[in-house]
């Protein structure tokens, strides 16, 4: 039996815990043995019924898309309505043998189904093209089964569904509202059903939804790409400073919340040092300016409500949407970007990143930094060599500094969460 990673886990503390007396000496083995029982139902039945369910549907459907054109539309009806029904049968013949996990999977069929119906029949009747009409169909659909069976792969699908309807229509320059709606009702079945991934989906689908609604919204306000970024980089550093101090408190999610505006917020700073456009003529710094003093009167606040956080953090926070500033105000008319400025800087804030996450024992914001400074690391290496691409010294040089910087780079990573895990031990 392959261990768990919570295994491997146990068994790498139980030395430190047998030196402090926490555990004693007899029973640290009785530990590692009930970590290493087999009596668990394996998951691999579960996983090959999945995988045959799957082969059989495709080669249901490459028999029905063989003779599709030859079949009447009443057969083609009854075809579709038994195979999304069978599939709902089974789901409920499964549950009355308690089959969990093959109950989930019958009703992910049945959704997936649903939506090839959807489909197909617009393609019969030769209804009007709308993707994110359909979408929306099928999103819905998969709702009301998630909420009439109580599915969790059900909810999970649906707020795949509803990521792809929002961004459909966002792709067509709308600014989506309507999307809250479903995403409210997903969301509160996640957090009825307290499912960990569906609350997570639920959070993410909110992210995107902000996100892609960003670039339209700004358009039509007539804000340029630095002013944009501003903006989001101060609204997800107050999500990440609400996480930090709602993680004190012990507010559920806090630390996820963390997690995703992190992500976000690097990834707004890191577009924003790399963007070739700069504060357009006549935008005016007003906006920017005011992004900066609202994360930075909120992280002042923060400091002051909890004691996680320390006054480099304060400095840190304000830098993200100041750096944004700094790269869009110093781009040349020719696009050329303040590299030699901006990248130092993100550089640092990975550093503090890391920092950070040391302090409240994050090891995800520990693993960020690093990835995000490895990551800043390559894309300048890049920049810096990109014209002897086409020459062996680039491969050369790029493979012995990948080789040296990523034994390094994970040397520390791993002395940072060595003495993260010490301090929470």
């Amino acid at each position: 039996m392959w261990p768990t990673s919570y295994a491997k886990r146990v068994a790498s503390d139980l030395e430190a815990w047998v030196e402090k007396g926490w555990v004693s000496a007899d029973n640290a083995p009785n530990i590692l043995a009930s970590l290493n029982t087999e009596d668990g139902p394996s998951k691999l039945p579960v996983v090959i019924t999945v995988l045959g369910a799957v082969l059989i549907g495709f080669s249901a459907m490459a028999f029905v898309a063989a003779n599709w054109a030859e079949m009447s539309k009443s057969l083609r009806l009854g075809i579709l309505g038994l195979a999304m029904w069978s599939a709902y049968g089974a789901a409920a013949f499964l549950h009355l043998r308690n089959q969990v996990a093959f109950t989930e999977a019958a009703f992910v069929v049945g959704v997936a189904l649903f939506g090839a119906n959807i489909m197909l029949i617009g393609q019969m009747y030769h209804l009007p093209e709308d993707f994110p009409a359909g979408l929306l169909a099928w999103s819905l659909g998969g709702l009301v089964t998630a909420w009439a069976v109580q599915s969790r792969a059900a909810l999970a699908t649906t707020q795949l569904l509803l990521m792809g309807w929002t961004m459909a229509v966002i792709s067509e320059g709308d600014i989506h509202l309507m999307y809250l709606l479903p995403w409210g009702a997903a969301a509160l079945l996640a957090f009825r059903l307290d499912w960990s991934p569906a609350k997570h989906l639920a959070l993410i689908g909110l992210i995107v939804w902000l996100l892609g609604n960003s670039p339209n919204l700004a358009e039509n306000l007539g804000w340029g790409p630095i002013e944009l970024l501003t903006i989001l980089s101060s609204l997800f550093g107050g999500i990440w400073l609400i996480g930090i101090v709602g993680e004190e408190r012990q507010q559920p999610f806090a630390r996820a919340l963390q997690g995703y505006a992190a992500i976000t917020l690097l990834v707004m700073f890191w577009l924003g040092h790399v963007v070739d456009d700069g504060l357009e003529e006549g935008a005016g710094y007003l906006i920017p300016a005011l992004s900066v003093v609202v994360l930075s009167g909120a992280s002042i606040l923060a400091f002051a409500r909890t004691k996680l956080l320390a006054p480099q953090d304060v400095i840190a926070f304000a830098a993200f949407p100041v750096g944004i500033l700094l790269s869009g105000g110093l781009t040349t008319s020719e696009g050329d970007v303040p590299l030699i400025l901006t990248a130092p800087l993100f550089l640092i804030l990975c550093v503090w990143l890391v920092t950070l996450g040391t302090r409240l024992h994050n090891r995800f914001l520990i693993n960020l930094g690093f990835a995000a400074f490895g990551g800043e690391a390559l894309y300048l290496y890049l920049e810096t060599f990109g014209t002897l691409l086409d020459t062996a010294a680039f491969f050369a040089i790029g493979g012995i500094l990948l080789i040296a910087g990523g034994f390094v780079w994970e040397r520390l990573r791993r002395r940072a969460t060595a003495t993260q895990a010490e301090a929470t031990s």
